[in-house]
């Protein structure tokens, strides 16, 4: 009786263990301060105030590239691929996104 119920409950924890390993390591959504930003994106990268704003227009190429973009921070490219810049994200002051009217 004794091995039957160990045997169970043995059981039961292995199903309930490889039953929660399955989603592990599945991106999430994100819905963040910085999941309007996209790798590939031409972005600008100013100071201020001892923190960075960063500004995307729509087809305009302003001067730094995003490279990743990670839960906590941001790498960023020159337009030359000379220097790449890793921003945490409590150095960043704001995101501002330009639209352009259309005509």
């Amino acid at each position: 009786m004794n091995r039957r119920l160990i045997a169970l409950l043995l059981s039961a924890f292995l199903v309930l263990g490889l039953s929660t390993v399955t989603g592990h390591g599945q991106e999430k959504s994100r819905k963040g301060f910085l999941s309007i930003l996209k790798e590939g994106q031409s972005i600008s990268v100013r100071e201020v105030g001892g923190r960075y704003e960063i500004t995307f227009i729509k087809g305009v190429q302003p001067g730094h590239k995003i490279v990743e973009v990670g839960a906590d921070y941001l790498v960023v490219e020159d337009i030359a691929g000379v220097t790449e810049t890793r921003i945490p994200i409590y150095s960043i002051k704001s995101i501002v996104r330009v639209k352009v009217p259309k005509e």
